[in-house]
């Protein structure tokens, strides 16, 4: 395994059982038993490093999410496996990273939804983006905001916390743009 994959694999590792702000460039050096210089050749700092964790995370499932309901159990169930990778995150200066980690999972979901549904193609590539952009906004930002600031996490409260959308947002979105240029 790469020396950068080691490292990101141990700082991982490492903030599941402390926060962020406890580790130090030398303890997750010495754990891949290598040098503090090892280090500073591949990352600037350890948020660097954060970065590039999240660059390869993977969210189980989520290409073949067909509804946000789905796109939510499969950003829950990655939650569920990384609880104490992702709690020392968000409550870390790393949030960021998760945030964006959480949009961009959303971000690529809702565009393939928009793109698979029929309504869709009656609108330009460009109005779908908008209309994804924007929803995903709210969503992955209801979605960091509950994993956040619930005392007690769960899959049904992350729902309540994102029941104001209503179960077809997307496609009432679409609907409505195709009418209202069909109406022109």
């Amino acid at each position: 395994m790469k020396t950068e994959h080691r490292l990101a694999q141990a700082l991982k590792e490492m903030l599941a059982k402390m926060p962020l702000d406890s580790i130090s460039v030398t303890a997750l050096s010495d754990r891949c038993e290598v040098s503090r210089k090892t280090f500073y050749y591949h990352f600037h700092d350890i948020y660097d490093l954060l970065t590039l964790v999240f660059l390869n995370e993977k969210v189980d499932g989520i290409q073949s999410a067909k509804t946000p309901k789905e796109v939510l159990g499969k950003i829950y169930d990655y939650y569920q496996k990384n609880n104490k990778f992702v709690d020392a995150t968000i409550n870390s200066a790393g949030r960021d990273l998760f945030e964006e980690f959480v949009y961009n999972n959303c971000y690529q979901s809702f565009l393939r939804i928009v793109n698979a549904s029929q309504e869709s193609k009656r609108i330009s590539l460009n109005e779908k983006k908008a209309i994804v952009r924007f929803y995903t906004a709210g969503y992955s930002s209801a979605i960091v905001f509950y994993l956040a600031n619930s005392k007690s996490k769960n899959y049904e409260g992350l729902k309540l916390a994102l029941a104001f959308l209503g179960d077809d947002f997307l496609k009432n979105a679409v609907n409505d743009l195709a009418q209202s240029k069909a109406s022109e």
